[in-house]
């Protein structure tokens, strides 16, 4: 499979960003690609996070979850930095041998949107809401987002439109009354005149959206750089909840992240409202079992699988 785009961070990429670089230990990593979600790893750069663990991290952009855990089993890549946590889970059910490493974000950042007229989420009683699939997490998100405001399955109806492209795009044709969204659609909308009628974050708890999985036998034969790794990716998440980092962290993101400065600074307060970025290695085995209760559920994931099939053991730190 073609990987459509590439950029080097670490100790190549910080060169580029006006630091000296040096040889260190490659990571070939891939993610979606993104501007706001991916911060903390433009940070590790910049901040010279991943050139003080001697690393030189390759990121590889594929254009979806799917993709990235594709070429991650496949060897491909080492590391998927930042993807949908489902995708390693689903391939992980089905026999891949891949670990869930670290949360990256740890909340789902879904925004549901409305026509102008409609102010909440009760509105939607005999709407028509578009969603990705009814097998997708935005359908478990907004089943939770609608149960929690007195409206069940039958109160309204739903209509797939795959990414969040299509299902804003659905709205503003009319087609749908209200649509679940991801930054910054959520902005665009808002000043497009549309309604927020909800966040997701406020409704879903402990559910992690995105995460960084590995190929484990390229982690067990690399185990100090994954954990270098991720050493550096914490010390960038601490430096990103800093408030004082603010400005910093947004012209970051609008000159290497290629954000509008509008979209950069919205990005900002919004992912520190809802606590977007998971700022310890750890992982949380009730938050993993939520998952996959989750993905049973929407009939993603077979009967057998445990949470001891999702981690590694000696890489991230499995609590309660």
């Amino acid at each position: 499979m073609q990987i459509p785009r590439r950029i080097f961070i670490g100790l190549a990429g910080a060169a580029l960003l006006g630091h000296r670089a040096s040889a260190g230990d490659k990571v070939v990593g891939g993610t979606l690609g993104g501007q706001a979600p991916l911060w903390p790893f433009y940070i590790a750069a910049n901040k010279g996070f991943f050139a003080g663990e001697d690393l030189d991290v390759e990121i590889n952009f594929a254009q979806s979850g799917a993709a990235v855990t594709q070429q991650l089993t496949g060897g491909s890549f080492d590391v998927a930095l930042s993807v949908g946590i489902t995708d390693p889970i689903h391939a992980i059910d089905k026999g891949a041998a891949l670990a869930i490493i670290r949360f990256v974000g740890s909340t789902g950042p879904y925004v549901l949107i409305g026509k102008p007229e409609l102010k909440s989420i009760a509105d939607l009683k005999g709407k028509t809401v578009s969603i990705g699939a009814p097998n997708d997490v935005t359908t478990n998100y907004f089943e939770k987002m609608a149960t929690a405001n007195g409206l069940k399955r039958g109160d309204y109806d739903t209509l797939s439109a795959g990414v969040a492209a299509a299902r804003y795009a659905a709205l503003r044709a009319g087609v749908a009354d209200a649509a679940i969204v991801l930054p910054p659609l959520n902005f665009q909308a808002a000043a497009a005149g549309y309604s927020i009628l909800g966040y997701a974050a406020d409704y879903v708890k402990n559910m992690p959206f995105t995460g960084m999985a590995v190929r484990k036998d390229w982690a067990q034969s690399h185990l100090s750089q994954v954990k270098r790794l991720l050493a550096a990716t914490d010390k960038s998440m601490a430096w990103l909840a800093d408030d004082n980092h603010r400005g910093e962290a947004i012209d970051l993101l609008v000159n290497v992240g290629r954000s509008s400065k509008a979209d950069a600074e919205s990005s900002y307060d919004f992912l520190r409202r809802i606590n977007y970025f998971e700022p310890s290695s750890n992982l949380s085995r009730s938050k993993l079992q939520n998952l996959i209760d989750s993905e049973r559920e929407l009939g993603n994931v077979g009967s057998s699988l445990t949470v001891d099939r999702l981690v590694m053991p000696g890489l991230g730190a499995l609590t309660d």
